[in-house]
């Protein structure tokens, strides 16, 4: 278990037609980060992937903060009677929202999602990329092969030259959950090692050739 994160923030859909098969593993990793003595750090549904992550949580009687816009709390959030005082924490905006989830975690866990989760995911990155905001370990949980898409999109924008080891050392994907928290380690390790002068190449990102030149 990593002693490097106290709090994690998890990314997922809050769809009520996801999957079955995505419910159950959100909720192991819940039940996981609950076990691990991490507080969880959500977008406060209780529907879909990230209703069963936070009952992962209650499961192991686990800590949690969940963050939610006033507008869609009657809408995501039915049972507010789970959380202890300070928990819910309510926001106007969804930019604020965004910027709570990321400043109150450690770190990332990407699930499955839809464009809600893209879109967080792409503001952080975009925020790192020009200055906006720390470097925090973000790793895609890539179960069932779900983030695939997404890696080869990566993959091919490195190869293109539109991205660089620079703007993606911080991201990574794993398949399992027991290579969430030795994965989030590896991450932690490259920023490290980034803010000492020796960049790490990503693993995922280490196969890609030069950019391509202009004839």
């Amino acid at each position: 278990m990593t002693k490097k994160f106290k709090s994690i923030t998890v990314f997922c859909s809050a769809s009520g037609s996801t999957a079955s098969i995505y419910c159950e593993y959100m909720r192991k990793v819940g039940e996981m980060l609950a076990e691990n003595g991490i507080t969880m750090v959500f977008g406060g549904g209780d529907e879909g992937m990230m209703g069963k992550v936070l009952q992962g949580v209650l499961n192991k009687n686990g800590k949690k903060y969940a963050v939610i816009t006033e507008q869609l709390f009657p809408l995501e959030c039915h049972n507010p009677s789970v959380y202890t005082k300070g928990e819910l924490i309510t926001v106007d905006t969804m930019a604020e929202r965004k910027a709570k989830l990321i400043e109150l975690g450690d770190a990332i866990l990407v699930g499955p999602g839809g464009w809600g989760t893209v879109d967080e995911v792409s503001e952080y990155a975009v925020a790192v990329q020009i200055g906006n905001a720390a470097r925090k370990p973000m790793l895609f949980l890539n179960f069932n092969n779900f983030w695939k898409p997404m890696m080869h999109m990566m993959l091919n924008m490195l190869q293109e030259g539109t991205l660089n080891n620079n703007k993606v050392d911080f991201i990574d994907f794993v398949n399992d959950i027991d290579g969430i928290f030795p994965t989030l380690d590896k991450i932690q390790e490259r920023i490290e090692a980034r803010e000492n002068g020796t960049p790490v190449v990503a693993p995922f990102c280490a196969c890609v050739e030069a950019p391509r030149q202009n004839d």
